[in-house]
């Protein structure tokens, strides 16, 4: 579905953007595009805060602002991690307790999908990982480190996944979600898990307070089902047209595929629209 001839009105009036990475704002390469980076600075310029809020690495995160120009917030790891770039330390950082993430990997192993972890800087996968690949696709400027499966970290992990094929993660989706409560399926072939009391929805309400701005005059852009918390507790939900059912059905507008750049497009559109209706009220 392509964007509305014509933006609500409402919407014109947002003060703040936030936008997953994967399947949202970086194209079908992976990569955050000079036109999506382009339109992160456009909107900075014009006053209205980006924000970006992703699975990513914090590195990774921050690098999709320096590209555009902006100083300003991001939320990695599903909100284990939150910072401001004009500050050195992080604005928070949360860990999975060592239990669960022993858990995920016994799981993982006796469900026949790879488990791995993540850290505050970097990606960690067994010796042998079939995930590897696709990280370093997926991933392609974030760190991924390859150990003996015995000497993935329990300790210090952001985030603990699960990886295999869609159909495999199909046929478990239910012991899944009945063993780890908190996992979500953020795309067809991974399920994630955080740690507890983390979520995007969590770190981005505590940035939304610091910038004295509103949830109801917040929109959001995502795909996945770790956008589902967050997305609906903003003013205005906008789901891609890839996204997993669970976010078309919180979302208030629909927009095109991250694979045509649709979220730099729809940001073009609302900034047009704004001009317009700036130049009929004078």
């Amino acid at each position: 579905m392509d964007l509305p001839a014509e933006l609500p009105r409402e919407l014109l009036g947002v003060r703040a953007i936030a936008f997953d990475v994967d399947g949202t704002l970086a194209g079908a390469d992976h990569r955050v595009s000079p036109r999506a980076l382009r339109a992160l600075a456009a909107l900075h310029e014009a006053g209205i805060e980006p924000i970006i809020v992703t699975g990513r690495i914090v590195g990774a995160a921050t690098e999709i602002l320096a590209g555009a120009g902006v100083d300003g917030f991001a939320i990695a790891s599903n909100g284990a991690v939150a910072v401001d770039t004009r500050l050195a330390e992080p604005l928070h950082t949360a860990v999975m307790t060592a239990a669960d993430v022993e858990a995920v990997v016994a799981f993982g192993l006796a469900a026949a999908v790879e488990p791995l972890v993540f850290t505050a800087t970097d990606m960690v996968v067994a010796e042998g990982s079939v995930a590897y690949p696709y990280l370093v696709g997926v991933h392609p400027d974030e760190v991924t480190r390859m150990v003996p499966l015995a000497d993935l970290p329990r300790e210090g992990v952001t985030k603990a996944m699960l990886f295999g094929a869609a159909e495999r993660l199909d046929e478990i989706d239910g012991a899944v979600r009945a063993a780890f409560p908190r996992a979500v399926r953020s795309m067809d072939n991974v399920f994630e898990l955080g740690p507890a009391g983390a979520d995007k929805w969590v770190a981005l309400r505590a940035i939304l307070r610091r910038l004295d701005v509103a949830p109801e005059h917040v929109a959001g852009l995502g795909d996945g089902e770790n956008d589902v918390p967050w997305l609906g507790q903003v003013g205005w939900p906008v789901a891609m047209a890839n996204a997993r059912p669970p976010v078309k059905a919180v979302a208030r507008l629909e927009i095109g595929h991250h694979g045509e750049d649709a979220a730099a497009a729809f940001v073009e559109a609302l900034l047009r629209a704004r001009a317009a209706a700036a130049r009929g009220a004078a």
